[in-house]
């Protein structure tokens, strides 16, 4: 019976070591970081946040509510241009150093009934270099993150969120949005979808955005 009670103990002790040694990165529950985005949860309106006002609007929308709870920013498109990014949503602009590892998670919701795609990028001003990923947002609001190595000069020039509308002429709304230094880290605010990192982890070290923009 004691060598019965020794084996269980150690295959709990194995077990528990498998767990912990699997956790993935995104850690539900554990203290937020320290987000490093200025105005980034729409408190003091659209303060720092720009669009080009020739193609579309920002907006803080009063009768959209936000699983978090927090104020939603709508993003009112009314017309595209000859390339992805026009028009292209910036968020207020933070520094970033060259070899560290950087998320955003941001919560993002498109029209009733409708399927559309962003390109939602860290950029560097200036130089246009940066890494990102594209999303596909349905009227669902889900928390979209992306996590990867900045592998670029260190600020200045100062880094933004860069949200190309990928030549849809269709609106969508933004809240709760997170910049911060290290892995994706899961808040807490119940049964709210997310949204998985798709890129592999080389694909994180060098990203193709300036050039793509800088040859357009």
């Amino acid at each position: 019976m004691k060598k019965i009670n020794n084996l269980n103990l150690l295959f709990v002790v194995l077990m528990v070591f498998a767990v912990l040694t699997i956790l993935p990165s995104s850690v539900k529950g554990a203290n937020p970081p320290e987000n490093i985005l200025p105005n980034p949860y729409f408190e003091e309106g659209i303060t720092g946040w720009t669009i080009d006002a020739a193609r579309a609007v920002l907006s803080i929308d009063q009768k959209e509510k936000s699983p978090t709870g927090t104020p939603v920013m709508k993003v009112t498109v009314n017309a595209v241009g000859a390339e992805n990014w026009e028009p292209e949503v910036h968020s207020p602009s933070f520094n970033l150093t060259m070899g560290k590892t950087y998320t955003y998670a941001i919560f993002i919701k498109a029209e009733p009934d409708s399927v559309r795609t962003l390109g939602v990028n860290f950029e560097q001003l200036d130089t246009w270099v940066g890494m990102g990923q594209e999303i596909t947002l349905t009227d669902e609001w889900v928390e979209y993150h992306f996590t990867g190595v900045w592998a670029n000069a260190s600020s200045p020039p100062a880094v933004v969120i860069h949200i190309g509308v990928n030549l849809q002429k269709d609106d969508f709304w933004l809240s709760y949005c997170r910049v911060y230094e290290g892995k994706f880290v899961q808040e807490e605010f119940g049964e709210i979808p997310q949204a998985v990192d798709p890129m592999p982890k080389s694909a994180k070290l060098a990203s193709t955005w300036g050039k793509i923009k800088n040859d357009a």
